[in-house]
């Protein structure tokens, strides 16, 4: 129980961000007119993926899939900064 509640809180942190700022770049003017609704959004989004935690049968699971869902937003957000010109 324990690992799924570290899992949420700091890996939910970092993948709400890069959800979040890879939205923004998807937006017109990258996202300009929207950093404020989606920094309200920001919280939310984080308290979902800690919820979302509980659902995985064990914490080397739910630290796993987190993990992977960084490491794919990330690698989205590097991506599309070097190919992209973000």
């Amino acid at each position: 129980m324990i690992g799924r509640c570290l899992a949420g809180i700091l890996l939910g942190f970092p993948l709400a961000a890069a959800a979040l700022s890879l939205l923004l770049h998807l937006l017109p003017r990258g996202g300009a007119d929207y950093v404020i609704p989606l920094l309200i959004l920001f919280f939310p989004l984080w308290i979902a993926v800690m919820i979302g935690a509980y659902l995985f049968r064990s914490g080397a699971r739910a630290w796993l899939t987190l993990v992977a869902a960084n490491a794919i937003a990330y690698g989205a957000l590097w991506l599309g900064r070097s190919a992209a010109g973000w």
